[in-house]
Parts: C-alpha cells; structure tokens; sequence
C-alpha cells in the first residue's frame, strides 16, 4: 500500500514537472540589454516546490488535526458493595386478625431499616 501511494505522488510529480518544463521554454531568456535576469518557469518551480510542498503537508496535518476529536474522561460515583454482618431479623408470621399482622410487618421493616443504616453506615464490618 505504501508502494502505491508513493508511485502515485512521484507519478504526479513527473507529469507536473513535463508540463511546467514544456511551457517554462517560452521564458528561459535573460535580457542582458536591460540588464535584467529572467529566469525560466522550470527554475522558479523547482526552487519552491520543497517549500509549496511543506506547506500543503503543513496545511493537511493541521486540517487533519482540528477534525480530530478529543477525548473527555468523565468520572462517576459507584457505590461498592461491602460486607457486612447484621442478624436478619425474623419475618412476621400470619395472623388472623389483621391489624396486628400489618402491625407485625411495620415493626419487621423498622427492624430492617435499622439494621441497612447499621451496614451503611460502616459499622459492624468483618
């Protein structure tokens, strides 16, 4: 692939360089009368064509580079899991009479609010 793409720009250089060379011999003259020294169009094009071609690559690589996108990290909270011990308090058994079956879950989910706060709190760790 490096190959091809090499190939390409010395073609493309070769069929640049035939097409100033065929037109620059109109202007390969020097007046000496004048006392003026023309150069030809093949000169001035191969004088700056390591410059014309540093500047397109110069341009191209910071065209390349403002498309680029750039990378944000964002950090987040994450709650990590940790052991704890807590006795898990014994479920409420049915009753008939239901009041005090509703009374019995109430006071088993206060029982395990307060054992959660135990654990979140960091205590009773192993």
């Amino acid at each position: 692939m490096k190959e091809k793409i090499k190939q390409f720009f010395i073609n493309l250089y070769k069929k640049a360089k035939e097409i100033i060379k065929s037109t620059s011999d109109d202007f390969t003259a020097i007046d000496i009368e004048d006392g003026n020294a023309r150069y030809s169009l093949n000169w001035w094009f191969m004088k700056s064509l390591k410059w014309l071609t540093a500047a397109i690559l110069a341009i191209f690589t910071l065209l390349l580079w403002g498309c680029s996108g750039t990378v944000i990290t964002k950090y987040y909270p994450v709650s990590v899991p940790a052991a704890c011990s807590v006795d898990e308090p014994l479920k409420p058994e049915y009753n008939e009479n239901i009041v005090i079956t509703n009374l019995n879950i109430l006071a088993y989910a206060e029982k395990l609010k307060s054992a959660l706060k135990v654990c979140k709190n960091g205590g009773l760790n192993d």
